[in-house]
């Protein structure tokens, strides 16, 4: 901590400015800083925070750049302080004169800066990360709560010493910490999805709430008499709290007004509503804001400047300014009360004429008509689900939200929905090299098999190549879990995956793709030498490292909500992308990597789910697609994204050597030929052998039934007539008849013909040894089909002695 004033004795210039009286959009002022460079040039720099202060006379706002500017409403002047640094959080501090706390990026300190000529009166040093967040207490004036992600400190002005604090640990940083409006209480929300909150006097913790149904909570707010709390985060719904009773009092579906997500909400104080505030803005996760009627849930209106989407925006204390910070970096400053009656003017007054018998509200009607015109819909849906929007999303969030993941994939692969195309695939049938897919996995749900069946098999009839890929089944499976409820998208979102970011793969197949691997083994060489020297010492090639993870999709070595994430972001980026997911998910493993002294250990890692942070690990790998040379990047040998074509079929599949897949094609049709000709051969010794044993079993049956040695004897002389042994047993009697039943089954075509010893047993010799001379030469198709022929004449043969014994 230091007491001190900082001032260079420049004497502050103002300057006048401007308000619009009665502007039809309710923007009374707009700012932007835009400065010319050495060459003359302009260059604009973004403004990055503002706040009013509580008299709503002053607003403070800083850019990029480090510069500050008061602007003063009263006397229409502003003026620029001395920078002194770049500023991660500003607050006017409450009943004192031309005081503004700016917390700096430099060292982490707050500074206490008078307005009107910059002096720094007080600077408070402890923390150890970038301040976020600042509140006062209305009821002990001199305590001040400041916070990063990290860490919340109390702090005591009187003494300029820390009353107390809040430290937290990864996955359970704070997003929001602030004093109740009363003051009683301090109320905390953090990314674990929990709000705390503890008592101001004693620092004990009163209540522990975790909204069911609500993720990734991003804001919380109070109304101005602290009554109520409104809790709000990605999932498009309000949960209001009553502060009184400590229990939710109502939930709001915020779908209904097209809001998929909130990134912040805030309460726009009215006069006479007796701090019972009942408009809510809403800055939704398209960089919309709403405003909110509470009471009738209603929409009031959506401010979306046509000139850039909104980052931030912030509520004076007494409801009578907001401003808008923008993406490109001005600020539009409003006047909420011509916002709100100028909505009513232009939105509410037509609809009533055009319907007037309608008891709905303005935004109700709109969708009707918006809905009952379908094309529209499409073209407001297609710019809702624009890239470039999704993929702020997802940096802001890390990831997409799951009830809307299989919309957002589709709209970022592009897909035709080409449902005739799709549907003359799908009449093929199931591909033969897919037939038996159940013996190679263990998959319990049927519908899941025959979903996964139906996507190879299309995937096969397609292009030869996938049906003989032979990782392909596991690569595709995680796809066919998340997305198989509609089978057209799953088809379609894989099959751009193959063409995008499975580029290169199949250059040599069925041999593995040795310039992915080579690239993959560049970029870690630029970024990690000693883990490349340490798979070199013990021969772990990147086929172990890089290719056993690129074929199942990471599913191996990841849990099924951190896959989710990961695709998201392999979706949203170019090809490349998935290469660098590969290096990262290396190097961030690389502790446990190091430790493994052989190959097989090293192998069997990358076939097992390991504890990993994703934030890091996304991180890394956006790192390395954004610094890694241009000699070694991926993204020289990638083509860019191409999309399926829409029409009556897709285009063909090239990128693979047809002559090695041909030639393997042929090999496996040549063994399934040959497997057919031995297995007829196999299965016509066997329905002879079942004739003679069902004979077999017939004699003894009679022969229990029936003692009478007369039919005995003449049973055993009808198949023995030249025979001069006599048997004199029952075994040696029935091992005998099944001796002469298979030489006549097996040599004669006809077991009724009467021939004489000799020629029987010449004609016996001489088929005999024509079934077991080795062949030179394969059998043309005509000596096989004359084969088949004879075996079906043998059969017959058989079955016909048969019936005449």
């Amino acid at each position: 901590m230091e007491n001190g004033s900082h001032f260079d004795g420049d004497k502050i210039e103002k300057f006048d400015i401007k308000i619009k009286k009665k502007p039809k959009d309710g923007v009374i002022l707009q700012l932007h800083h835009t400065v010319r460079d050495s060459h003359g040039d302009c260059r604009r720099i973004r403004f990055s925070l503002a706040v009013f202060d509580d008299n709503q006379e002053k607003l403070a706002c800083t850019d990029n750049a480090g510069n500050l500017f008061i602007i003063d409403f009263c006397d229409l002047k502003f003026w620029k302080l001395v920078n002194h640094g770049i500023c991660t959080a500003l607050h006017f501090v409450p009943d004192r004169l031309d005081a503004l706390v700016v917390a700096s990026s430099d060292k982490f300190d707050l500074n206490f800066l008078d307005t009107e000529t910059g002096c720094v009166s007080l600077t408070l040093s402890g923390h150890t990360d970038h301040v976020k967040h600042i509140s006062f207490s209305k009821t002990k004036l001199n305590n001040l709560l400041t916070a990063s992600h990290a860490e919340a400190i109390l702090w005591e002005l009187k003494n300029c010493t820390k009353y107390f604090t809040l430290n937290t640990h990864l996955g359970s940083q704070i997003q929001q910490i602030m004093f109740t409006p009363a003051g009683d209480y301090l109320v905390a929300c953090f990314q674990n999805d929990t709000v705390q909150i503890w008592r101001h006097d004693t620092m004990k913790s009163v209540k522990q709430i975790i909204p069911t149904g609500l993720k990734h909570i991003k804001n919380i707010e109070f109304t101005m008499n602290g009554r109520a709390m409104v809790i709000a985060g990605l999932v498009p719904k309000l949960i209001l709290f009553s502060m009184d009773t400590w229990k939710a009092v109502k939930s709001i579906d915020l779908t209904k007004y097209n809001i998929k997500g909130v990134q912040h909400v805030a309460f726009v104080p009215q006069m006479f509503d007796g701090g019972a505030n009942k408009i809510l803005a809403i800055l939704s996760s398209n960089c919309t804001l709403h405003l909110l009627d509470l009471d009738t849930q209603d929409l009031i209106t959506n401010i979306c400047p046509q000139s850039s989407s909104i980052k931030k925006f912030v509520v004076s204390p007494t409801g009578k300014y907001f401003l808008c910070i923008l993406q490109l970096g001005e600020v539009n400053i409003y006047n909420s009360a011509l916002v709100i009656e100028n909505s009513k003017d232009v939105i509410v007054a037509p609809e009533k004429k055009e319907l007037p018998g309608c008891s709905t509200n303005a935004y109700r009607c709109n969708i009707q008509q918006a809905l009952a015109n379908k094309s529209a819909v499409e073209q407001k849906m297609r710019a809702c689900m624009d890239s470039a929007r999704l993929r702020r999303i997802l940096m802001q969030y890390g990831e997409y939200p799951d009830k809307f993941r299989s919309i957002i994939w589709k709209s970022l692969l592009i897909t035709p929905k080409n449902k005739v195309a799709y549907s003359a695939l799908v009449d093929k049938g199931i591909h033969p090299a897919y037939k038996n897919i159940e013996k190679q996995f263990t998959i319990h749900s049927t519908v899941t098999l025959k979903n996964l069946k139906r996507l190879l098999s299309c995937l096969a009839h397609w292009c030869p190549l996938f049906g003989v890929m032979k990782f392909l089944p596991g690569f595709v499976f995680p796809f066919v879990k998340v997305l198989q409820k509609d089978p057209l998208l799953l088809f379609e979102c894989v099959a751009t995956i193959l063409m995008n970011q499975c580029q290169l793969w199949f250059e040599y197949a069925p041999f593995p793709p040795i310039s992915v691997l080579a690239m993959i083994e560049n970029v870690l060489a630029e970024h990690d030498q000693q883990l490349l020297d340490h798979y070199c010492q013990l021969g772990v090639t990147s086929q172990i490292y890089a290719l056993k993870i690129l074929e199942t999709a990471f599913s191996e070595v990841l849990t099924c909500t951190e896959w989710l994430v990961l695709w998201d972001h392999i979706l949203s980026n170019e090809p490349a992308y998935i290469l660098m997911i590969v290096v990262s998910y290396n190097i961030v493993q690389k502790n446990a990597i190091r430790r493994l002294k052989t190959v097989d250990q090293i192998e069997k890692f990358f076939h097992l789910q390991n504890p990993i942070n994703m934030k890091v690990f996304l991180k890394k790998a956006y790192v390395f697609l954004n610094d890694t040379s241009e000699d070694v990047h991926p993204r020289r040998f990638f083509n860019s994204f191409v999309s399926l074509e829409k029409g009556g079929c897709y285009q063909q599949f090239t990128g693979y050597p047809k002559a090695t897949i041909c030639l393997k094609l042929a090999r496996e049709r040549k063994k399934a030929v040959s497997a057919d000709r031995y297995t007829l051969r196999e299965l016509t010794k066997k329905s002879q052998e079942k004739i003679i044993n069902e004979g077999i079993d017939k004699l003894d049956i009679d022969s229990d039934k029936d003692n009478d040695k007369d039919v005995k004897d003449k049973y055993y002389k009808k198949h023995r007539r030249k025979s001069t042994v006599h048997l004199q047993n029952k075994d040696e009697s029935r091992s005998r008849v099944r001796e002469e039943f298979l030489k006549n089954v097996f040599f004669t075509s006809d077991l009724g013909l009467k021939i004489s010893k000799e020629t029987a047993e010449s004609m016996r010799t001489r088929r005999f040894r024509e079934s077991i001379r080795p062949k030179k030469k394969r059998k043309s198709p005509e000596k096989i089909h004359s084969l088949e022929k004879e075996v079906e004449k043998l059969m017959k043969s058989c079955s016909n002695s048969d019936t005449s014994d």
